[in-house]
């Protein structure tokens, strides 16, 4: 049997590519380089009301070299984050992660995005443009204000392990900022 120099070459990049992939990495081993911020939403323009919960949100991407298993991964604000390291976790301020639309698992691939918004929306969690989770928190409007839980004027936004563990986090000291790209 003669094998060309394509074929060859084809079978050995499929074995290269999958094992520099290799399996996602499980939410409670994740490291903390590997989820990234690179969008937070502060401060709705004009009152804080229970209509614009969704300017409120925390945007973070997989910046790893393979796919990530965000499970359990929470998106906290300051105070909630506190509650956490302490052992004393609190719903308000906190968003679970717990599946993913049109995906059947945490998993996220490299590159992929996660966008965690205050709000709810008409038909639930969404996947869009192949490449974003839009889950929606839905947060209590006894949580915060009208359901908006980061501080307009200094906060952070905080990307966690269940144990408080830091993925990622951003700061912000400033008012009127409304989205914030670190």
């Amino acid at each position: 049997m003669r094998l060309n120099k394509s074929a060859i070459l084809f079978v050995g990049v499929v074995i290269a590519a999958s094992m520099t992939t290799g399996p996602a990495t499980a939410s409670a081993d994740v490291p903390g380089d590997v989820l990234r911020i690179v969008e937070v939403g502060t401060d709705a323009m004009g009152a804080d009301s229970y209509a614009n919960r969704n300017r409120e949100f925390v945007k973070f991407q997989n910046v790893s070299d393979g796919p990530i298993d965000v499970a359990n991964v929470l998106v906290e604000d300051n105070w909630a984050h506190a509650k956490t390291v302490k052992g004393d976790a609190h719903t308000c301020n906190t968003y679970k992660i717990v599946d993913l639309p049109d995906n059947g698992t945490t998993v996220i691939a490299k590159g992929e995005y996660v966008t965690v918004f205050n709000g709810s929306r008409l038909g639930g969690d969404r996947k869009i443009n192949g490449s974003e989770y839009q889950l929606f928190a839905d947060s209590d409007t006894d949580c915060g204000t009208a359901g908006q839980f980061f501080n307009n004027n200094n906060d952070t936004a905080w990307v966690t392990k269940a144990n408080g563990d830091v993925l990622s986090s951003y700061s912000w000291d400033h008012n009127g900022g409304y989205v914030f790209k670190p």
